[in-house]
């Protein structure tokens, strides 16, 4: 990858078009490359150690360790790996065999100091391998519309040997506005084209695709924070001390996705309890089988919102010039007991998560502060005081009367650069 690019991963749902006589000979022969796959990389793993190891042991008889060219005829053993791999493995595209092979030679590299140690065992890879896949054995074709990718998954041999004069070909349906325009830029050449893999889960086949980009350069100020807090009333309320502006997402939203969730584990719970007896199991996947797939859109709905949310954070900060974004670190709201329970329900660490990507694509650096007292500190005086918040919704401070809207409180303290930092030092002067 080049210095200065970035490299991240899209998952697309995929929908079988042709490439075989039938969509389930396609699932099993995909499937048998699957458990190939495993095997090579697990293959890769042990013969990379066992070199290591018998070329350490030469060293203590000789002082010198093996050559990789003269015992070989290859310049690096990788090379050599492959050599011996493909013939057993002649159904995988070559490409895609090379993938695979990289892929736990450099799994095997990162481990092989604490390997050869003994302070750890070999790596392995367990069943179920996602199919790696090189950037040339991906094609992207249609638009953003209709998108459409042909995977070369199997080699020359394998599609004569079995009558297949195309390679395997799916649609993509789009469901949201960031997988449309990746992939848009994807076929513009504005993002090149990565490694990819071909993953199955939950009864669906994604495409986990890799798109390297250069961030975009702004005109923006490190020192100038934007801060960012999450609540109930508000999802997002973000303001700076370093301007007058502020951001405000109505957190609705989030409410209702709490109540539809707790809807759904009730009706579970009262569907199980009246199912039948029949084969283990299938009479309560058979009567809850809509409450799975309710779960499914809720999940999907909570993505797409986290998307909305984070990308309106970012082009915020862009469009001010605020170079830092500062939020809470809230990774471990769900055993914080003083959230509120919906709030627990809902995925903020995802939506910090997806607000750090996109800063990071833009160029903005995101800063995480320890929450303590946030909420209780008066952004004006500094004074600290669980009595400053007289509602969840409003802030009066005891000390210097100072009232506003107890989020936008919240949101002008986190913007303070070293908060945390000012908060520690004011709690332990009260305490003495």
């Amino acid at each position: 990858m080049a210095k200065g690019t970035l490299a991240k991963v899209m998952k697309y749902e995929l929908r079988y078009l042709d490439g075989f006589p039938s969509f389930y000979e396609m699932q099993e022969a995909v499937w048998g490359l699957q458990r190939q796959t495993r095997e090579i990389l697990n293959k890769t793993l042990q013969m990379a150690f066992h070199w290591d190891y018998i070329s350490r042991e030469h060293f203590k008889e000789t002082g010198a360790y093996l050559d990789v060219f003269t015992e070989t005829g290859y310049k690096r053993f990788d090379g050599y790996i492959y050599e011996c791999l493909k013939s057993d493995y002649s159904d995988i595209a070559s490409k895609n065999l090379n993938a695979t092979i990289q892929k736990a030679w450099k799994k095997y590299k990162n481990s092989k100091l604490d390997v050869l140690k003994g302070t750890m065992s070999l790596p392995s890879y367990r069943s179920d391998q996602p199919l790696t896949l090189s950037k040339d054995t991906v094609k992207l074709c249609g638009d953003s519309k209709d998108a459409l990718v042909e995977l070369t998954l199997f080699s020359k041999a394998y599609k004569t040997q079995h009558g297949l004069s195309a390679n395997v070909r799916f649609a993509i349906p789009m469901h949201d506005g960031t997988q449309r325009s990746i992939y848009q830029n994807l076929m513009d050449g504005i993002y090149a084209l990565g490694e990819c893999q071909l993953v199955y889960d939950k009864k669906k086949w994604f495409l986990l695709v890799t798109y390297v980009f250069t961030p975009e350069q702004h005109m923006l100020d490190p020192d100038k924070i934007l801060g960012v807090d999450m609540g109930e009333a508000y999802a997002i309320y973000a303001s700076s001390v370093y301007g007058h502006g502020v951001l405000k997402i109505e957190g609705g939203e989030v409410t209702d996705y709490a109540k539809k969730l707790e809807r759904r584990k009730w009706s579970y719970q009262k569907q199980a309890r009246h199912c039948g007896e029949g084969r283990i199991g299938h009479g309560t996947r058979t009567r809850i089988h809509e409450v799975y797939q309710a779960e499914d859109r809720i999940a999907n709905y909570r993505d797409t919102i986290n998307h909305r949310y984070s990308k309106a954070v970012v082009d915020y900060a862009v469009k001010n010039g605020y170079g830092t974004i500062q939020m809470e670190n809230l990774s471990g709201i769900k055993e914080d007991t003083g959230f509120p329970k919906r709030l627990q329900h809902w995925t903020y660490y995802d939506l910090q998560t997806k607000i750090e990507n996109k800063a990071k694509e833009h160029g903005v650096r995101v800063v995480k502060i320890d929450p303590r007292c946030t909420s209780q500190r008066c952004s004006q005086c500094g004074h600290i005081d669980p009595g400053n918040r007289t509602t969840q919704a409003q802030f009066c401070c005891t000390s210097c009367g100072f009232r506003a809207n107890a989020d936008f409180n919240a949101s002008q303290n986190i913007s303070t650069k070293g908060i945390d930092k000012i908060i520690a030092k004011t709690l332990r002067a009260k305490s003495e």
